[in-house]
Order: C-alpha cells, then structure tokens, then sequence
C-alpha cells in the first residue's frame, strides 16, 4: 500500500482516507449505519496530537450506491467536505433512488449479490444531498492536492468512476471486487470496454470498493474469469 493512504472499512465498504497536501481526500464513505465509527476515525486523523489539524476537504464518489454515499451529506453538514462524482450517478444520490440510470434488469448478477441486498436493502437510508462538483473522464485532481485524474468506468453503473494517483495507485469502486462471488454488472457492454481502458493504463495496485487490494497482476488473472 502507498504511503498516505488509510483504508477505512465503513460496514463492509472500502473507503480510503488519503492525504492531499496539507489536508485529506475521502474516496467514498460507506453504510450510514456505521457513520460514528468513520466519524471517530476521521477526528482522530485530523487532529493528530502535536499537529496543526488538517480538514476533510473533499469526498470522491466512485459511484452513487447507497453503501457508498451513505454518510456524505452528514460529511456536507459536519465537515464542510465539497461532494465530487459523476453527473451521470447524481440523482441515485438527490433522489435516493439506487436504480436510477440503470437497466431494470442487470446484464449480470451473483447469487451472493442478491443475498447481501435482500439483508441490506435495494435502497439503504441515507441522507439524500446534490453533489458540490461533477467530474469527468481526465479530469486531474491536482487541485485537490492530489497528483491523480479521473478514469471514467461505466459497468457497475453509468456514473462509476476510478482515481488514478500519478504512482499507479486505481481507486476503481465496484467495477472489480475482490470478495469471493460478489458480482453486479448492470451493462456488460461498457463493463468490457472499461476493462479494456485499465489494460491500456499504468496501474500498480487497484483498490476496490469491497475486499483487499490487489496488484495488476491479480487484476488480469480476475478478469480472465468473468
């Protein structure tokens, strides 16, 4: 893992706290359930004894599912974070509706995937809010104090999306998990295209949104089995 990085589990959802300069960049921000426990963990990382306290200063979303977006208008509220994600994923989030933009019946889905739903729910609670900044395919983040840019992944769903720091580090949501049986593609089509796009990029570590992180290497031998 490179250096700079905490990986927060947030309910079973993978959120990566990363320091951005002075201050810090949050990469999703799992279930609202769980919103005391992230609360704790980002006071204690922003007010670290004998040093100047840093600020939340940005939220990436790497797609709008409920797991993801839980906390962010509590984040709005409490920390004065500015929300950042895909156009295309942003009225899952102001409307709360997760099936928003999505097929009514997804190209592909796991046995485990419906399981974990049907106990979480389609459309968990969570504060419904209208992101602060739309990004896009390219976009780089160096003003967020981040030596990264935007990749555009659509699959999960139309507004997915991945952060790719300048070290090779893939912040890639939930295109690719690394939990055994889990699977949601909603569109095979731009699942396979953006599949393609990462073996065209310079990735060391992917990072996703459920499960351990994984080198490139695994990342092939994954995707050699869908």
């Amino acid at each position: 893992m490179s250096k700079g990085i905490e990986i927060i589990d947030v309910g079973g959802v993978n959120c990566y706290l990363i320091e951005a300069d002075d201050d810090f960049v949050l990469i999703d921000t799992g279930f609202s359930t769980k919103r005391m426990f992230l609360d704790e963990v980002l006071k204690k990382a922003i007010n670290k004894p004998g040093e100047v306290p840093k600020k939340l200063k940005l939220v990436i979303l790497t797609h709008g599912d409920s797991d993801h977006a839980g906390n962010c208008k509590f984040l709005k509220e409490n920390y004065g974070a500015k929300i950042a994600m895909h156009f295309e994923d942003s009225k899952m989030v102001e409307n709360g509706d997760m099936s928003w933009n999505r097929k009514s019946k997804p190209d592909k889905i796991s046995f485990t995937f419906r399981l974990v739903t049907l106990a979480f729910g389609k459309n968990s609670a969570f504060g419904t809010f209208k992101p602060d900044i739309y990004l896009q395919e390219g976009q780089n983040l160096s003003k967020f104090g981040l030596s990264a840019k935007v990749i555009h992944l659509p699959g999960h769903s139309k507004g997915s999306i991945g952060v790719l720091t300048n070290e090779g580090d893939l912040f890639c949501g939930d295109l690719i998990y690394n939990f055994a049986g889990f699977k949601y593609i909603d569109n095979l089509e731009d699942f396979n295209k953006s599949i393609d796009k990462l073996k065209k990029l310079d990735i060391n570590i992917l990072y996703p949104g459920h499960g351990k992180p994984f080198s490139i290497s695994n990342f092939y031998r994954k995707v050699n089995k869908k």
